[in-house]
């Protein structure tokens, strides 16, 4: 049973070997993927950096994935002076803003009817320390993280 199995796999791998023997070099060619995702055919090393036409042969890199269509831009700004708290946000409706500490626990809660308009928070009786500012509308939210009092 061994030697059937043997000679089965022998035999299959009798044309791939023969081919190997038979191709050039990998030193000698390169082939390359285009961006249509087929394979160029193989060209001699010094001429694998360009084609006829002077492109390279390497396809480019991918685009940057767009921004995510449901994020909010989020500005939020602290006068320690005056214990304020400005938020504003490009969208350009309704707006709940959320100041949360960084355990997640809401703190503060506002609703701005719109947020192109900056709102202006008091959080002078806040204790200092790090907090996260969450702006959601809808099935769109925000986040940037302040310092108070620091």
């Amino acid at each position: 049973m061994k030697q059937l199995l043997l000679l089965v796999l022998a035999a299959a791998l009798a044309p791939a070997a023969a081919q190997a023997q038979t191709a050039p070099a990998a030193s000698a060619t390169q082939e390359a993927i285009l961006p249509t995702g087929a394979v160029a055919a193989p060209q001699p090393a010094a001429a694998a950096t360009a084609t006829t036409s002077g492109a390279p042969l390497i396809a480019r890199a991918p685009e940057t994935p767009a921004a995510n269509p449901n994020a909010i831009k989020v500005k939020a700004e602290v006068n320690a002076a005056t214990g304020r708290l400005t938020v504003k946000t490009d969208n350009p409706g309704p707006t709940r803003v959320e100041l949360t500490d960084v355990g997640g626990r809401p703190v503060l809660t506002h609703t701005m009817m719109n947020g192109q308009t900056a709102a202006i928070l008091n959080v002078s009786q806040l204790p200092a320390g790090s907090y996260i500012v969450r702006c959601t509308a809808y099935e769109k939210t925000g986040m940037r993280k302040v310092r108070i009092g620091q």
